[in-house]
């Protein structure tokens, strides 16, 4: 008897955290995103999390305008845009007094380099370092994870256009 009551009360366990992890999954969606620059900062707005802990994830990519500096600290345009690749993360945790009916707002910044190896950036040898001076942001994605069991819940991807003078960024939903 005390056998089978613990099965039917590991089941029962079982179906609800299968159960709240399906729920949280299957509804959540992003409500409203803007695009910034800094490095990339996305804000935007998430509903449908419960009270659900996840990590919203930044990835971006684009070319990057590059100085290169000698050891004499001359400076020289580079000979390459390369393309580089940026990631940031924020974590929002489910008990957050500011998550309401299941709504939570987010800021995410990309981790960018601020120099690249010289025979990275396009300068004229190694012995050069590449100074990052702008990034022409080509391509975002926004992906929600659950954070416990790091479930995609949500994955959004976006073509983006920068302009560096002024400086900004313009993102769209891409296909």
């Amino acid at each position: 008897m005390k056998k089978k009551l613990m099965s039917v009360l590991y089941a029962f366990i079982a179906s609800v955290l299968f159960t709240t992890s399906a729920l949280a999954g299957g509804s959540v969606k992003l409500t409203s995103i803007t695009f910034g620059l800094g490095s990339l900062i996305a804000d935007g707005t998430l509903v449908g999390l419960g009270r659900t802990d996840v990590t919203v994830v930044l990835d971006a990519s684009g070319d990057a305008v590059i100085t290169c500096v000698n050891n004499g600290s001359n400076d020289v345009a580079a000979q390459s845009y390369p393309r580089l690749t940026s990631s940031g993360r924020r974590t929002l945790p489910g008990n957050d007094p500011l998550r309401k009916n299941g709504w939570a707002s987010f800021g995410v910044e990309t981790n960018d380099p601020e120099y690249l190896a010289g025979d990275i950036a396009g300068c004229p040898n190694s012995n050069w370092i590449g100074r990052i001076d702008f990034i022409y942001w080509t391509n975002a994605t926004v992906s929600v994870y659950d954070t416990a069991t790091n479930v995609l819940l949500l994955k959004q991807n976006y073509a983006c256009t920068t302009i560096r003078y002024p400086p900004s960024v313009t993102c769209t939903v891409a296909p």
